[in-house]
């Protein structure tokens, strides 16, 4: 078994201060919905209202539509981690801004589904372009790995930089 020295690049640090930014669009989750939380009188332990709840209130709904916001954030964060620091060992620049693409469409995507202008959570597709950032960094990763495990050849990673 060979084994592979890895060395970071020098920008490296812009996918390392990504990284600490998730930290918070994360707390921005926490209280943005408990916000809601107070406003629907939604109690502890609680972490949604009934469907018969969030029928009868606004609030409740709005925080229903909140907690699955966060929810959501927390299912993608293991693969942007993962998608991020990979990405990041060969296009750490490319990474970074992948990587704040995602985090700004995560904080867009929540703001709208809790937009009480909308109906049944819909102004959450405006932050729908966090895909674009998510798609980039998984790209990334997969061209990174492709590409340490010698399946590319220089030809093509020289076309990339």
């Amino acid at each position: 078994m060979s084994t592979i020295q890895l060395s970071l690049p020098s920008d490296y640090g812009y996918v390392l201060l990504t990284a600490s930014l998730t930290t918070l669009v994360a707390q921005f989750h926490t209280l943005h919905t408990s916000k809601h939380r107070r406003r629907a009188q939604v109690p502890y332990p609680n972490a949604y209202a009934t469907p018969a709840e969030a029928k009868e209130s606004r609030d409740k709904y709005l925080f229903n539509c909140a907690q699955r916001a966060h929810a959501n954030f927390l299912e993608h964060i293991p693969q942007f981690y993962t998608t991020l620091l990979i990405s990041g060992l060969r296009f750490p620049r490319f990474s970074a801004a992948m990587g704040l693409v995602w985090l700004a469409g995560r904080v867009v995507y929540t703001l709208g589904y809790t937009d009480p202008a909308q109906e049944k959570g819909a102004g959450r597709t405006r932050g729908a372009f966090f895909y674009v950032g998510a798609l980039g960094l998984l790209g990334g990763s997969v061209w990174t790995g492709l590409e340490m495990a010698g399946l590319l050849g220089e030809r093509a990673v020289a076309m990339l930089r």
